[in-house]
Parts: C-alpha cells; structure tokens; sequence
C-alpha cells in the first residue's frame, strides 16, 4: 500500500513536470500575437483614419469654385458668466451665392442671445463681383470654467443649386466667476429706494378739460348773441320821430338873436326856409327840399291839402325867397316875426298824436295820425 501510494505521488510529480512543459508553449504565441496586433493595428487605424477624414473629403468631393471662405473672430475670449459675447462671422463669396446659418444653432454650453446679419459689396474678383455676408451673434454661457464654442455651420447655395455646408473653427473660451477677484465675497447691501418715475396724464386732461371748458362758454356766448339778435329782430323797431318835432327842434336850435344882431338875414332866413321845408316833405309825405314854391304847392294840392294852408305856406316861402336872393333886408321885428310864423306853420298842421285807452283800461298811445285844427277846419271848408 505505501509503495502503491509512492508511486502514485511519483506519478504525479511527473505529470505535474509535464504539464508545466506544455504549457510553456502555449506562452509563447500568446506573447508575439498580442504585440503585433497591438502594434500594428494600432498604430495604422489610429494615424491613418485621423488623417484621412481631414483629407479624404477633399479628394474624393471636390469643392466648386466658387465656394466662400469663411473667417470668425470672437470677443472677448475671457468673459464672466452671463456676459454677451459677439462672434462675428464673415463669409466672402460671389454674388449670386446665398449663404445662410440654421435656425437652430448647436453651441453647446453656450446659449444664443441675438443675431443679426448684413451684406456688402467688396469689389471685384476675376471680373466677377463678390460679396461679404457678416453674421453677428450674441452668446453667452452659464458655467464656468474653460469651454469651447463649438464650430458655426453655414449653408451656402450655388448659382446651380449646389449646397456646400462649412464650418468655422471652435474656440476657446474661459468664462470666470463675477465673485472670483473677492476675497471673502459678501451678498451686496440693500440699496436705498429709488424714485420711480411714472408718466401721468393729470396735465392733459386739465389742459382738456379747460379746452372744454372755454369752447362751452365761446358756444354759450354765441348762442346768447343770436338769440339776442333774433329778439332785437323779433321787435318792432321804434317809431320815427314825428316831423313837426323835428322841426320844433330845429327852431329852437337857431340863434336867432345873435343872427339879428349880427344882420346874418339872409342865413337866418335860409335856415327857416329849410326847417319848414323839410317839416311840409316829411308831414305830407314828399321831398320838398329840392322843389320849388310852385312845385310844393303843386305837390300840397295833389295831397289834398286846403287852400288856405297851401296859400299860408306860399306867402311864407316867397318872403324867404325874397330875402335869400332879391337881397331884400328885413327890419329885426320883420325877423322875429318870421321866426314866429313858422312855429305857428308847424304848429297848426302838425299831426296829433292821441292817447288811446286799452283793452285793460290803461292808456295806450295811438299811432293813427289826427289832423290838425287847421285840416279839420279846411276840410269842413271843402
């Protein structure tokens, strides 16, 4: 038994030799293989492909000729958080071609604020006139740290319909904290309260409301004024004053004492000659001042006028006559008597003017003429 289990272990030992042999071999390929392929495959997937994706493009599509060349410049490159950005693109090409940005542009940790783009003409390039496109964009970023602004995509389309896609470099940019300069930053104070300024319409509508105001009273005072007008319109006007008061004013006005005095005859008879004249036009309704002695009485008889007045009235024009242009010179009693005569001329034909009694039993003044005493009387004669 012990001899049986002495070989058992020889046995073993020996195969355990064994095995050890074995697999020295099987090392080995594993070592030469795991080299090579690391290098070789390695190395050639790794340059060649990052090589040939940048080259490639170029060779197997090949670019029109009037593909724009595209240029960006970004300010600042060292921002703080939430500062705007301005990435101004610039893209020269040939008129005719349209370059555009998408709608929606891929920036990374950077947000887009605002863009705007313009065009100018640069000039000419082989007799062909060329255009630069400046697009303008507001980005700003939110974390901090040193980012990258990932490249710009712009399409431009051919004369043909062509569409070329380019892409503008990636740039660096670093954006710091505003707090990072301070020490021990501290929140801000609360600041003192600022007056806010409204704008208010109080002095419009006071300017309005005077403005309203000033038109009713204009259209107030208007009104007022027509219809003021209408009652004055609506009224009867007054009666004209009656001839043989005028008259009586008139005589009463001369200066018959001085006239005497100063033997003005031939005036003082011209101005009684007019009075009475002018009392017999306006009493029996005609102009006697342009007539004649002949024509008034003439006019007096048409009226129906008695005889006796008619003589009394010829007899008194004639001595004015007399004195006006025969120069005769009356004595200063032959004066004063004339002056007298024709008060009793007016006095005895003037219409009479009655008082009548009203419906309520006051007196109302009549406007129907009453003859004289003297008309009376002539009329009776007739």
């Amino acid at each position: 038994m012990r001899r049986l289990l002495a070989i058992a272990a020889t046995l073993c030992v020996a195969y355990a030799a064994s095995g050890g042999a074995w697999a020295a071999p099987t090392s080995q390929p594993t070592s030469q293989p795991a080299s090579q392929p690391t290098s070789q495959p390695t190395s050639q997937p790794t340059s060649q492909p990052a090589s040939q994706p940048t080259s490639q493009p170029t060779k197997k599509v090949e670019r029109p000729k009037w593909t724009p060349k595209v240029s960006a410049t970004v300010k600042p490159v060292v921002a703080t958080v939430g500062d705007p950005i301005v990435v101004t693109v610039k893209v020269r090409h040939k008129k005719g071609i349209s370059v555009t940005l998408p709608v929606e542009l891929e920036l990374g940790k950077f947000s887009e604020l605002s863009r705007s783009d313009s065009a100018k003409d640069v000039g000419e390039k082989g007799h062909i006139p060329e255009v630069e496109h400046t697009f303008v964009l507001k980005v700003a970023a939110y974390e901090l740290g040193d980012l990258s602004l990932p490249p710009v995509e712009i399409t431009a389309l051919g004369p043909r319909g062509e569409i070329v896609s380019l892409k503008t470099a990636s740039v660096p940019i670093r954006i710091k904290s505003v707090m990072a300069n301070e020490p021990s930053p501290k929140l801000k104070d609360v600041d003192a309260p600022v007056r806010v300024y409204q704008r208010t319409y109080w002095l419009v509508y006071l300017l309005v409301g005077l403005l309203v105001i000033a038109l009713a009273v204009i259209i107030t005072l208007i009104v007022r004024k027509r219809i003021e007008e209408r009652r004055k319109a609506a009224l009867p006007p007054p009666p004209p004053t009656p001839p043989h008061v005028l008259a009586l004013r008139a005589l009463d006005a001369l200066d018959v004492d001085t006239m005497i005095a100063e033997e003005r005859y031939k005036e003082l008879y011209l101005e009684l000659s007019e009075i009475i004249r002018g009392y017999v036009g306006g009493r029996w309704g005609f102009d006697a001042l342009e007539m004649t002695t002949t024509e008034i009485n003439e006019a007096l008889a048409k009226k129906h006028v008695g005889l006796e007045t008619r003589r009394r009235l010829e007899d008194y024009f004639n001595d004015c006559d007399l004195v006006k242009f025969a120069r005769f010179r009356p004595a200063p009693e032959d004066a004063l008597a004339a002056v007298a005569e024709a008060r009793a001329i007016v006095r005895s034909t003037m219409i009479e003017i009655k008082p009548r009694p009203s419906a309520s039993g006051s007196v109302a003044s009549s406007s129907e003429p009453v003859p004289s005493k003297a008309d009376a009387q002539e009329g009776r004669d007739g």
